[in-house]
């Protein structure tokens, strides 16, 4: 008979919402459910629940997962002088693969609902990230950096969320809708 081990609190934690990401990419948001999540993270029920007390919780700490990686790898991106072009399309891929932007929106959502608000942590990797481009943006002001990071978020969100039916709806040809992210990157440069 195999000796189980058991986890930590934090291992266990991970390898749910590493199932979650994998479970989102497959299967969108519907994959997210707990009974799902925990059969495929060979845990029960009660486990995900304790971590994260419902599947909101559990999409709320998947996305916020996911958004402090995608600004972890832009604050890396700073750091290693990567083109704001390459930057801006890889701010697009992460959101528009894998269901990020639908996880976003599905967030935005339930916030405005009454749900928890962004965390601190969360708050504290978008100031790192401001701050970084304010030293490479030196000449810009912070005002204008959020303003950046706004309008790049938004628009990659939406182009994650519903750009390919809009560009079919203003005959757009798959070409032009790839090439949307650098065309986006050339105009606000």
């Amino acid at each position: 008979m195999a000796v189980r081990r058991r986890r930590s609190a934090d291992e266990s934690r991970s390898i749910i919402l590493e199932v979650a990401a994998r479970r989102l990419a497959e299967q969108g948001l519907e994959g997210l459910n707990i009974t799902g999540v925990a059969e495929e993270a060979g845990i029960s029920h009660a486990t995900l629940i304790h971590h994260f007390g419902s599947s909101g919780g559990m999409r709320v700490a998947l996305a916020d997962k996911m958004t402090m990686d995608l600004i972890g790898d832009l604050l890396a991106a700073f750091e290693q002088d990567v083109s704001t072009t390459e930057m801006t399309s890889n701010v697009f891929r992460a959101l528009s693969e894998g269901g990020h932007a639908k996880l976003i929106a599905w967030r935005a959502v339930e916030d405005n609902a009454g749900g928890t608000g962004p965390t601190e942590e969360l708050a504290s990797s978008f100031k790192k990230l401001i701050a970084s481009m304010h030293r490479v943006m030196a000449e810009r002001d912070e005002q204008d950096l959020q303003n950046l990071v706004m309008l790049v978020g938004i628009a990659a969100i939406g182009y994650g969320l519903a750009g390919g039916v809009l560009a079919q709806l203003i005959g757009m040809d798959s070409e032009a809708f790839a090439a949307f992210p650098g065309w986006m990157t050339d105009h606000i440069s």
